[in-house]
């Protein structure tokens, strides 16, 4: 296989590794409606449930990172992706509360490496002016999983009952394991230094006190609070305020995470178009996350339209274009990232939007308990965009990789 053709396996691979990383990890907030009347829990409890997938998820990104830049990407995201999907079928098992909390955490654990190791399979086989593209279509598929999971799960739950239907999605995620083990050659220096006992030492002071990281890290934080709001609590937010069937909820919701999977290509082709036509790296990266930043802040309004169609319109609008922002940071990331190093840093970013996922889903639940509505929390929401933004414009720099001293 030539170098090109490869290439393009590599973005198969990843693409079909992030869409049953969406799959496993958005299947719960399908069947939450059901769960919490089958389990006579409340909003808030589910929140709590919700969120619990991030606690091992904010602890291990930067673990994980670390691991891949020592180790090489094929054996820890191959180890991740066996760990989640198998925690995630394990959710079938559960009949309490406590058992869906042990199955989240266990499917959070498997999910932390798969981003920054992605990222870093980017960086090392990637050329610079062909990311934006590339992470388009990789992280596309993160939003055609969310599109599939509504009507997927909701089927399975009509069907075969919600304790089926993870056991039927956490295995058969499975078998991507094959296909990386079969499919993907790592060539990187890690994988090089594991077989040969090479010790590789990462500068983890000089990395997170840079500012480049600062901004980072800001900006992915408020930008996955109003992501992991979407990803946990939209199917519930159709069926408890829309008064949505689940068949209808599954079609609704897949809507919007279609938009995304479309315009995610789209938006990382623009950037690079951008870059091919003389503009800079910083400009062709940052103006384009900005502007989708500031049009995602439109979620603001949903809560206050009467029509579900026209307020489902909006809410399409706004996960598309946070979910071009959402893939646009990571080529950004990989243009800051230090020789050797994306992995690392991937972590540490990734590690900021964990974060977010812990406190997301359960401020979203708590809010709606106690007000009654998804109103408030979709208006907050809409204001961590706008913080994101100015992160974006004001804290992160020029884009180039940041200095440090080289990893031994």
């Amino acid at each position: 296989m030539n170098e090109k053709k490869y290439r393009w396996w590599i973005i198969f691979l990843l693409t079909f590794g992030t869409f049953i990383n969406a799959l496993d990890r958005a299947s719960l907030s399908v069947a939450a409606p059901i769960i919490i009347k089958d389990l006579q829990l409340d909003p808030a409890t589910m929140g709590i449930v919700l969120s619990a997938f991030f606690w091992p998820y904010a602890l291990l990104n930067v673990p994980a990172g670390g691991l891949a830049d020592k180790f090489g990407s094929k054996t820890v995201l191959g180890w991740s992706v066996a760990v989640w999907s198998i925690f995630s079928a394990v959710t079938g098992f559960a009949r309490s509360f406590y058992g869906l909390l042990v199955a989240r955490i266990g499917v959070g654990i498997g999910e932390a490496a798969a981003f920054p190791v992605i990222a870093k399979v980017v960086a090392g086989n990637i050329p610079s002016e062909k990311r934006g593209i590339a992470v388009g279509v990789i992280w596309s598929g993160v939003r055609l999983g969310m599109a599939v999971t509504p009507v997927l799960m909701a089927f399975l739950i009509q069907t075969v009952g919600w304790q089926n239907a993870f056991f039927i999605t956490g295995f058969g995620s499975l078998l991507w394991c094959v296909l990386w083990y079969y499919g993907f050659n790592d060539k990187s220096e890690a994988a090089h230094a594991t077989k040969t006992k090479e010790k590789v030492a990462i500068p983890w002071k000089e990395i997170i006190t840079n500012r480049a990281t600062v901004g980072l890290i800001v900006t992915k934080f408020f930008q996955d609070y109003l992501l992991y709001m979407f990803l946990t609590w939209v199917p519930a937010y159709l069926v408890m305020e829309r008064g949505f069937s689940i068949i209808k909820m599954g079609i609704y919701a897949s809507l919007p995470w279609m938009a995304a999977f479309i315009a995610q290509p789209f938006i990382g082709w623009l950037s690079d178009r951008l870059l091919k036509s003389g503009m800079s790296v910083t400009a062709a990266r940052k103006s384009v996350i900005i502007g989708l930043q500031l049009c995602a802040a439109s979620v603001m309004g949903v809560g206050f339209i009467d029509d579900p169609i026209i307020a489902i319109g909006l809410l399409t609008f706004s996960i598309a274009a946070e979910s071009g922002a959402g893939s646009l940071i990571w080529a950004i990331m990989t243009e800051l990232a230090p020789p050797k190093l994306a992995g690392s840093l991937g972590g540490i970013m990734n590690t900021a939007g964990a974060i977010a996922g812990i406190f997301s889903p359960a401020i979203t639940g708590f809010i709606v308990k106690f007000t009654g509505s998804f109103q408030l929390a979709l208006l907050s929401g809409g204001v961590m965009l706008v913080i994101a933004a100015m992160a974006m414009l004001f804290i992160v720099p020029q884009l180039k990789p940041m200095e440090t001293s080289k990893a031994k």
